[in-house]
């Protein structure tokens, strides 16, 4: 009996020590603390908060001391996301049981690095109901408050759901506040970026693309998350080509590219033409009002018109107010349907949507916290009209190409095969598709033997 009590002493002093070893030479702040298991944990961040006694934290970590069983009778984990006195970050993890010994402080710790720093508090990759957690693996991507990587198996660290289209999902602090985002799998993930959760882009940090657009007349395609992949060290240069955009959206026009951008919380705006170099930031992009349209589409189905400089010119004093109909909108792009407007703009450096039916009124900025974007996504891609052909010998493929469409990202090779025939035989062919994604008509054209890659 006395033989099992030393051993049983000797390793809960073993334990004990090896806990001290670890965690005890170190003051920690506690930035987020999650109880479950595999998939399944529920954030109690501030049940811990509340048992730091002093500048003590030190409990049993189990049911009972979380005041909650999220995974009952499976054995959990209690993960505390903490940073010490240096700024370092780190998660802690205690199987239930365990005891959690550590010296705490509360709030900002000294050395300045107060709230401006880029914390991975959760992150999960899979589809449905199979996941995998992927926070670790995350927070070393973390270099100078920014991680930019695109998101695939690769890069996520496996395959948790074989056969599926996937997405990552990232909760995270920036300037204290705690925000929410998901990219599909095949996008880039940018943090800190325009995210849902209470997001502010503008209000500090390093350079940011809000919105990019490149194309001629109506006809454009959103190139925001190709040109933010593209940003190093705060600064991007490049060369405006439909090769340096992925897409021709307006084949036989010269196109433009038009970016919203934010810096150390100013705004900024730039137009750029084809052919000639985008150099952010600039010297001359800055703007002082606090409302911009950054693009307005009236219409119904594919048939619609842009409208943004017709809102932009129409806006007083950072607010804009009128009712929606043919005459106010310039025309009618689909007279036998029930139109409505999308309208995407940016109010002091944070981005908002709204939908007005025609007949109703627009008010911009709104007050509706459902005009902030909910996990990066306002609306799944869908595609609205394609055709196929040369001149005007062309043939209707909107239904061959939609019934290939999968989830948010889309690729489909051009050629007379998955085109379904030949409508113009001997000479070269272009597909040409109308396109919805996140709630706006795009357009794109692909060459015959080129590749359609949405959105």
């Amino acid at each position: 009996m006395m033989k099992r009590l030393s051993l049983g002493l000797a390793v809960l002093l073993v334990g004990v020590l090896s806990s001290f070893a670890q965690y005890g030479g170190n003051r920690w702040e506690i930035l987020r603390a999650e109880y479950g298991t595999g998939s399944r944990w529920v954030d109690v961040t501030s049940r811990v908060q509340s048992l730091v006694r002093g500048d003590s934290l030190n409990f049993r970590a189990g049911n009972d001391a979380l005041g909650l069983d999220p995974v009952p009778e499976h054995v959990k984990a209690l993960r505390l996301q903490v940073r010490d006195q240096r700024g370092r970050t780190k998660q802690l993890t205690f199987r239930e049981g365990e005891t959690v010994n550590l010296l705490v402080i509360r709030g900002n710790h000294p050395g300045g690095g107060g709230w401006d720093r880029l914390q991975i508090n959760r992150a999960q990759y899979g589809s449905g109901n199979r996941t995998m957690d992927v926070t670790g693996r995350l927070m070393a991507q973390v270099q100078n408050n920014q991680v930019s990587l695109r998101v695939g198996n690769d890069s996520m660290g496996g395959d948790p759901a074989e056969g599926r289209h996937k997405a990552l999902t990232v909760w995270y602090t920036y300037n204290g506040r705690q925000q929410q985002v998901t990219v599909n799998e095949g996008d880039y993930l940018n943090l800190p970026g325009v995210s849902g959760g209470g997001g502010y882009p503008g209000s500090g940090g390093g350079l940011l693309i809000l919105r990019a657009d490149y194309g001629a007349e109506h006809r454009h395609a959103d190139v925001t998350a190709r040109l933010q992949s593209q940003v190093q060290g705060d600064r991007l240069s490049l060369r405006v080509t439909n090769d340096t955009m992925g897409r021709d959206p307006a084949e036989d026009h010269r196109k433009v590219l038009m970016v919203w951008y934010s810096l150390n919380g100013r705004s900024a705006r730039v137009t750029v033409n084809e052919g000639e170099s985008l150099n952010l930031p600039g010297n001359d992009d800055w703007y002082q009002g606090g409302l911009q349209i950054t693009r307005a589409q009236y219409g119904a189905d594919y048939r619609y018109r842009d409208v943004t400089d017709r809102l932009n010119s129409q806006m007083q004093g950072d607010r804009l107010n009128l009712r929606v109909t043919n005459d106010s909108m310039g025309g009618d792009p689909a007279e036998d349907r029930r139109k409505t407007l999308t309208v995407l703009y940016i109010y002091n450096g944070r981005q908002g949507r709204t939908v007005v039916t025609e007949g109703d009124t627009l008010n911009l900025p709104g007050n509706d916290e459902n005009n902030w974007p909910s996990g990066g996504s306002w609306g799944q891609l869908q595609i609205l009209q394609a055709s196929y052909g040369a001149g005007d010998r062309r043939m209707d493929v909107t239904s061959r190409v939609a019934s290939q469409l999968s989830g948010d990202r889309f690729e489909m090779r051009v050629s007379n095969d998955t085109m379904g025939g030949d409508p113009a035989a001997g000479q070269p062919k272009r597909l040409r598709v109308i396109y919805l994604w996140q709630g706006l008509r795009y357009e794109t054209s692909v060459p015959e033997g080129g590749t359609l890659d949405l959105p």
